[in-house]
């Protein structure tokens, strides 16, 4: 009684898996497709939000850099630039 059932077992176990992956192939294919693509539309994003990052970095460094500049214009006792030789100083506001 058990070899029996062991041989109704082993017969019907390679025809269950047959046709569960000869059911699944051809959507699998499909599904494995489609997220190749998407994985190789997500690869070109990353490389392109890759050099916006570079870019941005780029642009904030010299922006930086010219904050720090301004700044040490503004800072007291900064030396003044002269005025251009032919132009008269700028007056003062009158006060009101």
């Amino acid at each position: 009684m058990m070899t029996l059932m062991r041989r109704a077992l082993a017969g019907t176990l390679p025809v269950l898996l047959a046709l569960t992956v000869a059911g699944c192939g051809p959507d699998m294919k499909a599904e494995n497709d489609a997220l190749k693509k998407q994985v190789g539309d997500m690869q070109k994003q990353n490389g392109d939000l890759k050099g916006q990052v570079d870019a941005l970095a780029k642009e904030n460094d010299s922006l930086k850099k010219q904050v720090a500049e301004m700044q040490a214009k503004m800072k007291p006792g900064a030396p003044a630039k002269p005025a251009a030789p032919g132009k008269p100083a700028a007056k003062p506001a009158p006060k009101k």
